[in-house]
């Protein structure tokens, strides 16, 4: 008889009684109306925290459902919101209507930049509860601004949110690089004490009249398991903001202008945030070919076309690989031979 051994992630809210079913987490919702865009950003000592607690829908609201999470409440908040109800009425209805409200925090924000938060009684409590040898002393709260909520529970103190307050209302750059800017604030001043593990960013926004575009979800990255999943989440935002091309065109840019070294290295920096883009590679080699570093551009340029063969046919008619047309191993390389 062969016994078969059937291992299955669950969820942590579903969990063997007796083991944590909180995320404990910090998070902000937040409304640009400069843009119409509604964001969520939230880090959390839980796993897949980025699936469990943001939900928005453009022109609409955002939430942010934490602590015991109750998944329901961000459609059903969205829901209400599309009735005409206000956040803070959205909150008390489906607070009022959950049992288990004692163990939840929930915000809510409208496109008028109107918001409310529920931190439940039990959320508190066991904060300062010398028995929970995991959660006592901690912080469980709330801070609202004009267009945006911060709240959290489990945190080394109210720092926490004042400091992600304040880093959104002073930051700069689009929605998206301002809640990486509060979260990363947050964690500064000792995030969730329990640590880090997950973490996302959400952004939406309304599709114009008339626009051949069908994203509404503009930005939607998350991290489920990570020691530091800051560092996974911004490179994954950098890839979302295209920042890589970026890198990428100036590189070519400083390589046109005869500044070799500093084109190469600017060429690493885009490798560095997406390694397995094979045009990363690509560019890498003709950066390295344009300064005369032939063996470094082979290189690149072989694993260029390891990832994708059609490039063999793209650096046999490039121009800046002229002058290593004539070497025997660029002809192998590219099949010439």
């Amino acid at each position: 008889m062969i016994a078969l051994l059937l291992l299955i992630a669950v969820p942590a809210a579903a969990q063997d009684e007796g083991t944590d079913p909180w995320f404990s987490t910090f998070s902000i919702i937040a409304f640009d109306p400069a843009t119409s865009e509604l964001g969520v950003g939230v880090q959390s000592r839980a796993f897949a925290a980025g699936a469990a607690v943001p939900f928005a829908k453009p022109g609409v609201g955002a939430v942010a459902t934490q602590a015991a999470a109750n998944r329901l409440y961000g459609p059903k908040a969205i829901a209400l919101l599309e009735q005409g109800l206000t956040p803070a009425e959205v909150v008390k209805r489906i607070t009022d209507e959950d049992p288990g409200r004692d163990t939840r925090q929930v915000a809510v924000l409208d496109t008028k930049g109107r918001s409310a938060v529920y931190t439940g009684k039990h959320v508190i409590d066991r904060n300062h509860d010398p028995k929970d040898v995991v959660h006592y002393g901690a912080w469980a709260g709330h801070v609202t601004g004009k267009n945006f909520s911060v709240q959290g529970n489990t945190l080394a103190s109210e720092a926490v949110v004042n400091a992600m307050a304040d880093a959104y209302e002073h930051g700069t750059g689009t929605m998206a690089e301002r809640l990486m800017a509060a979260l990363d604030a947050g964690q500064s001043k000792g995030g969730d004490v329990r640590g880090m593990q997950s973490a996302g960013i959400l952004v939406v926004r309304p599709i114009p009249p008339g626009s051949d575009s069908t994203v509404e979800r503009i930005v939607d990255i998350r991290v489920d398991d990570a020691t530091n999943p800051f560092v996974e989440l911004r490179r994954l935002l950098n890839i979302t903001m295209g920042v890589p091309a970026k890198l990428t065109e100036h590189a070519a840019q400083l390589a046109r202008a005869g500044q070799f070294s500093e084109a190469i290295e600017e060429q690493k920096k885009a490798l560095t945030i997406t390694p397995n883009q094979e045009q990363m590679h690509y560019a890498l080699a003709q950066r390295f070919a344009q300064a005369g570093r032939a063996a470094e551009a082979l290189a690149a340029l072989a694993e260029a076309v390891k990832r994708q063969p059609y490039l063999k046919k793209q650096a046999a008619d490039d121009a800046i690989f002229e002058k290593l047309r004539e070497r025997a191993d660029f002809k192998k390389l590219i099949g010439s031979q």
